[in-house]
């Protein structure tokens, strides 16, 4: 995959940081990030309020920027699901599509 442009990146990263329950799926086609969805989950408890993410260590966040960078970078088509827990990324979810261009199928 090309490199993912900073800016793209810079907006995933604050969708990441915002979030507290729910996932952002990264959409690639032709080696190329084409998509990217967002989906919260809102947990209500009255008795808490509406919860809100912490923030994230330095060394949290370039970890997690080298991940996806990585995670992507192999990915020609396809989707990359992260999935975010009380403000914390806890997994990746991948799907890799193969296409047969030659019409035949398999």
């Amino acid at each position: 995959m090309k490199d993912v442009p900073v800016d793209v990146l810079n907006y995933i990263m604050s969708v990441l940081r915002g979030l507290y329950f729910g996932e952002v799926v990264l959409i690639a086609q032709n080696g190329v990030l084409i998509q990217v969805e967002r989906t919260e989950k809102m947990r209500v408890h009255p008795w808490q309020g509406i919860p809100q993410p912490a923030e994230w260590s330095e060394d949290t966040e370039r970890n997690l920027r080298r991940t996806i960078e990585r995670e992507l970078a192999s990915l020609y088509y396809g989707r990359l699901s992260i999935i975010v827990k009380q403000g914390t990324v806890t997994h990746f979810d991948r799907l890799e599509k193969q296409r047969f261009m030659d019409g035949d199928g398999i």
